[in-house]
């Protein structure tokens, strides 16, 4: 600042003129009116690594060119407009509450906002990665609550060889072992708790060996012979229509999930599993239509042992349970008693994520990408939003002849929707090393 005050001060004299000058202060503070020098300013970037979220799922964002297909933040694909690698960047791992994280550079972009931004009504603010280091805690509450889809994400439709709902039904209480008939057990009366024969229809010949038509499909699913700790939801199912993904969803939760009431707070969803795959899988289910789910995991070793038919059964691996929560309008059960619980409860209340932790990453290759989505965000890992463009904003380049056509570029990528932007300079008075192209010029 030393160095580079008394050369802004005419544009500190310029909003002193125009504004009551003892509110620049808080503008600034706020981050309302930001004073960036170009030199020390850098893209806003992820590591080339890093997976965004495209119509045909995940890929390394330092795979995408110009006119790929990401996904925005109500769930629809969205063009990107630029590509622009950004070297080697100190990275930071932002890390939310429910676990998912993601990596970025310190000048990354976030749209956050606070408990006290919701109370009175104000919009998300935009804040860079670096600016809520050391601020994530307000009287031991998280701060910064993140954006979630506001709608479930829209993955092309295919063709699947199992009914969805059933699927989940067997991934949650089936033996899909391969040593015998596939079979489902339950006690409620609402469903069957009975092996699934395949009955010879009229006009198949006599002598030949039936398959099973649900074997067939756990077999081209590459399902049968998982056990327990094996199941897992088959990419068909992962990433395919909405409709489809919450009827998975809704099987599973009938078979081996369920409401969990707490006197004076909404119903939480609780699903458990002992396949770490099958866990994985569910959270992403829930996070692509809109949801949060924090995981955890109960050890084996000295739990209690279950009973069958008066027998003690002991624990063989370890549980990971599951708690969810879903946007209002999407019905996490089909199966009565569980589903009249839930809604009488008053559902699952609003799923919110906040940012938890942010900490140093080491250095990685970087890019940012432009989409052309209104609100600029884009998926990135673990369904968290995300951009790096500045929208409805007024934006004064100085000195713009002393640029470097990299720096300009740099600088033009950070232009978001409802921008505008005033640049000045002088190209008889380019101040850069002999042999560089001045970025006004370019």
């Amino acid at each position: 600042y030393e160095k580079i005050d008394p050369y802004l001060r005419p544009l500190y004299d310029a909003l002193h003129d125009m504004l009551d000058p003892d509110s620049i202060p808080k503008l600034m503070a706020s981050g309302t009116i930001e004073v960036a020098p170009l030199a020390y300013m850098r893209g806003r970037s992820q590591p080339i690594f890093t997976n965004v979220l495209t119509p045909d799922g995940w890929r390394p964002i330092g795979d995408l060119q110009v006119g790929d297909l990401v996904i925005g933040s109500n769930g629809e694909p969205t063009p990107v407009l630029g590509v622009y690698p950004q070297g080697e960047r100190d990275i930071f791992r932002v890390t939310a509450q429910d676990g998912s994280w993601t990596l970025c550079c310190g000048e990354h972009l976030w749209t956050v906002r606070t408990r006290a931004d919701v109370r009175r009504n104000k919009p998300w603010r935009v804040l860079e990665t670096q600016e809520m280091i050391g601020n994530l805690r307000a009287a031991h509450a998280r701060r910064y609550e993140l954006p979630l889809l506001t709608a479930p994400v829209c993955f092309p439709e295919r063709e699947v060889p199992m009914d969805p709902y059933a699927l989940g039904l067997l991934l949650g209480d089936g033996n899909i072992t391969g040593k015998g008939t596939p079979s489902f057990t339950t006690a409620d009366p609402e469903r069957y708790d009975y092996v699934i024969n395949c009955a010879r229809r009229p006009g198949d010949p006599e002598g030949r060996a039936l398959v099973h038509p649900v074997k067939r499909a756990l077999r081209a699913l590459d399902l049968v012979g998982s056990k327990s700790y094996s199941k897992f939801v088959p990419d068909d199912y992962l990433y395919n229509s909405a409709e489809v993904r919450l009827a998975v969803l809704q099987g599973l939760l009938d078979s081996d999930g369920g409401p969990v009431t707490q006197q004076d707070r909404t119903c939480r969803i609780q699903f458990s599993t002992v396949s770490m795959l099958l866990r994985d899988d569910v959270i992403a289910l829930v996070q692509s239509l809109g949801g949060v789910a924090y995981t955890r995991r109960r050890a084996a070793e000295g739990r209690r042992p279950g009973k069958a038919n008066g027998r003690d059964v002991h624990h063989r691996r370890d549980a990971h349970i599951i708690d969810i929560r879903l946007p209002e309008g999407i019905e996490p059960f089909r199966l009565a008693r569980k589903r009249d619980k839930y809604l009488a409860a008053g559902g699952g209340g609003r799923p919110m994520r906040f940012i938890d932790s942010i900490e140093p990453a080491g250095r990685e290759e970087t890019v940012c990408i432009q989409v052309a989505a209104e609100d600029s965000l884009y998926v990135t890992t673990d369904y968290l939003l995300t951009h790096n463009t500045l929208n409805d904003a007024f934006i004064i380049l100085d000195e713009a002849q002393n640029t470097s056509p990299e720096q300009m570029k740099m600088f033009l990528t950070r232009l978001g929707f409802d921008s505008k932007i005033v640049i000045t300079g002088d190209v008889t008075q380019v101040d850069l090393p002999n042999g560089t192209k001045s970025g006004l010029r370019q």
